[in-house]
């Protein structure tokens, strides 16, 4: 307990990046060292850390920290911080992973199921709000577990679906864990609780900002194996939540819309760099067909074409251009990949590149299919 409230002190400090958290956690050893670190310190361990951000840390009072932490332990909310074992490798293995994860439900065993997100934005259309349903429902019957970020529009369509197909759903908010929004989505946030889990970085009580709706995409996807674009106008919350798939190595999944529909703009552009367009929920778990509970009797009929047995061969175009026509980046990223299954840090080493330079040309080298990434983030030339 005594080092638990310390993370939550952490996660009550609003206005330091996530990364910057979780890097200082890290290089110090926990919270509590964080905690009676003086600005000197705080800079020496982390040399990204703003001085903005530096006085955010300065605030040593408890009160607030006390007051969530009895509210969890009064109404059952779990908190996992990112040095527990609970916590889902998925997840840590994300740039910037949460330092604490605050968990009202039961959270299902990540690394070990099935979760698909399904996105979309707040304004759909009616065929927005019908897809966003479609997948949800048969992706509940064919046994994943449909994550999202409970907003309006799709997310809520797939999520309702879901839930009613008997299936298990995680909601991931971008506000505090004890808060509804929007409010009128009290009812599906309580059977989200109690037939999944409701999930945040940010404790009871806390206040957030609208910034922090799109902070907290990265956590749909990072808990996802997968994740799945109904609508999405091209620059829009739900673009940006594919954007951090892509980044994590997750993979996209867009439903097509018409050429003209202003909705549809950023799903139309994701399927033409690459991601696999779909027509309902079958489509996703032919991709995981080993990993699904298709034995149901009410999970959608699959049928496996020999050429798309493998997960990875479906999720990116074939291309013909040759390592030549490739930016200078990407080339100094396939020339570092000397042998298979190597880490992103070992071709950052080997290419000369700065590490986000690394993650992005490997990010489109993916997408292009000259790269495929196997388990434990490990990367594998094709070209």
């Amino acid at each position: 307990m005594a080092r638990l409230k310390y993370w939550v002190w952490l996660s009550c400090i609003h206005g330091v990046r996530p990364l910057i958290k979780y890097r200082l956690a890290e290089a110090m050893g926990g919270p509590e060292r964080i905690f009676f670190a003086s600005k000197e310190e705080l800079a020496a361990a982390e040399p990204l850390l703003q001085s903005a951000e530096v006085d955010k840390l300065m605030d040593k009072s408890m009160e607030t920290p006390d007051k969530a932490l009895r509210f969890c332990e009064d109404n059952g909310i779990t908190l996992v911080t990112v040095q527990d074992a609970a916590y889902p490798e998925r997840l840590r293995h994300i740039p910037d992973p949460p330092a604490v994860l605050y968990v009202w439900g039961k959270l299902p065993p990540v690394d070990e199921s099935l979760l698909v997100a399904v996105v979309g934005t707040r304004k759909a259309t009616p065929y927005g709000i019908r897809m966003a349903a479609r997948l949800g429902r048969e992706l509940a019957q064919g046994g994943a577990v449909v994550v999202s970020g409970l907003a309006e529009g799709c997310d809520s369509a797939a999520m309702e679906a879901a839930l009613q197909a008997g299936g298990t759903v995680v909601g991931v908010l971008g506000t505090a864990i004890d808060e509804v929004y929007p409010a009128k989505n009290r009812a599906l946030f309580a059977e989200t609780r109690a037939r999944g889990a409701l999930v945040s970085e940010y404790p009871p009580g806390l206040r957030t900002y609208p910034v922090d709706f799109r902070v907290r995409n990265r956590i749909v996807t990072g808990l996802s194996l997968g994740v799945a674009v109904v609508e999405a106008p091209r620059r829009s919350g739900t673009r940006s939540t594919a954007d951090h798939a892509l980044e994590q190595g997750r993979d996209v999944f867009a439903v097509p819309g018409n050429a003209d529909s202003y909705t549809s703009a950023g799903c139309n552009e994701l399927i033409s760099q690459g991601a696999v367009p779909i027509t309902g929920g079958a489509d996703i778990l032919r991709a995981y067909e080993s990993r699904s509970d298709l034995s149901r009797q009410d999970a959608p009929a699959i049928h496996i074409k020999k050429e798309i047995d493998k997960p990875k061969d479906i999720v990116y175009i074939d291309v013909t251009d040759r390592m030549k026509d490739l930016p200078a980046d990407q080339q100094k990223v396939l020339r570092a990949m000397t042998r298979p299954e190597m880490l992103a840090d070992e071709i950052t080493e080997a290419s000369g590149l700065s590490a986000r330079e690394t993650l992005a040309a490997l990010t489109m080298l993916q997408v292009a299919g000259h790269v495929v990434q196997g388990t434990g983030k490990r990367y594998t030339r094709k070209l």
